[in-house]
């Protein structure tokens, strides 16, 4: 399969590659660990432990045979190349957006550390036991602080990330403008609401209960079904706020995230009668982020990296000059 990598040119300058092949190598580090752990465990303590133990991981009963050939007819291997194939696969795809990429390094140590230290506290255990071993409730917070502490590792292990850049261009005289006077201060609120964010968190959140009831050892998942059903509730209903920090995406119902695009990273506004073509959400794209609700106006930053900030709001061209407004102020003392 050949993936096109999307390599700097003259009209959009790879601000991300500073530090990229480092993000790289740790991305494609975790999975390993999921052959690299138990190969040594096997090596070590394969003498000691029962003839056969039977085990339940990642919701799925299976019998493991600590031998080489018992370890080796595993998923393991299957599930180390899919890990390892999403995740490079998601790098490439992201290859202008470190952000995505020190996520990506993230989850990859969370993958490489977590379930390794499930199954190797497990097995540590089973050494010389004389017969059956229940699993102890201490456990369970074990693993679930060596998934933290491994996702915590991994954004600190992606290293500093490269700066943002910057303009200092007053806006095109096309742009619509709203004169503000030296001392003049302004503010401007909209809101939007996702009826398929909250369908989409409906389902998502049926699913999450679903696991609970059934009482699946695989904690992980539901876990993740759980912030993910939060993360798509949190986007059902937004606010577009333009101050004099700059332009932010807050979240109602979860008021400590928010998102903000400060003035030195946007070259201009502009009022569309419709969102451009692309992916806009929450989370970094190729084209770039915002939030697109429904068909209609939205107010398009153009930003410093070639990208775009895309919102869905009838007010689009109040906001927009606005946005130029408070840009030309600031800018034309730079620019004279």
């Amino acid at each position: 399969m050949f993936i096109p990598i999307p390599f700097a040119s003259p009209y959009r300058p790879d601000h991300a590659a500073p530090g990229r092949v480092r993000r790289l190598i740790l991305t494609a580090a975790g999975p390993l660990l999921l052959l690299i752990v138990p190969m040594t465990l096997v090596t070590l303590y394969g003498e000691r432990l029962p003839d056969r133990v039977y085990l339940q991981n990642w919701a799925i009963d299976t019998e493991y045979e600590p031998t080489w050939q018992g370890w080796a007819s595993q998923p393991l291997w299957g599930v180390m190349v899919w890990f390892e194939a999403l995740l490079i696969v998601s790098f490439l795809r992201h290859w202008r957006l470190p952000q995505v990429q020190r996520a990506l390094v993230a989850g990859s140590f969370l993958i490489g550390v977590a379930a390794p230290v499930s199954g190797a506290l497990w097995l540590l255990m089973l050494v010389d036991a004389p017969g059956a071993v229940a699993r102890p409730a201490w456990l369970l917070m074990v693993e679930i602080a060596a998934a933290a502490g491994a996702f915590a590792l991994g954004w600190a292990a992606a290293g500093p990330l490269p700066p943002a850049p910057e303009t200092t261009a007053v806006p095109p005289p096309h742009a619509p403008t709203m004169t503000l006077g030296p001392w003049q201060r302004a503010m401007f609120v909209t809101s939007a609401w996702s009826a398929q964010r909250l369908l989409a968190a409906a389902v998502l959140a049926v699913v999450t209960a679903w696991t609970v009831s059934e009482g699946s050892g695989a904690w992980q998942g539901t876990t993740v079904l759980a912030l993910w059903t939060v993360f798509e509730m949190a986007q059902a209903r937004t606010r577009l706020q333009i101050d004099g920090s700059g332009v932010t995406v807050r979240f109602p119902w979860l008021p400590a995230l928010r998102r903000t695009v400060p003035y030195p990273r946007i070259r201009f506004a502009e009022a569309r009668s419709e969102a451009p073509a692309g992916r806009y959400k929450l989370d970094d794209g190729d084209a770039g982020w915002g939030v697109v609700g429904r068909k209609g106006p939205a107010l398009v930053l153009s930003l410093s990296d070639g990208r775009l900030f895309v919102y869905s709001t009838r007010e689009a061209e109040t906001a927009a000059a606005l946005v130029n407004g408070w840009l030309s102020r600031q800018r034309q003392g730079e620019t004279a």
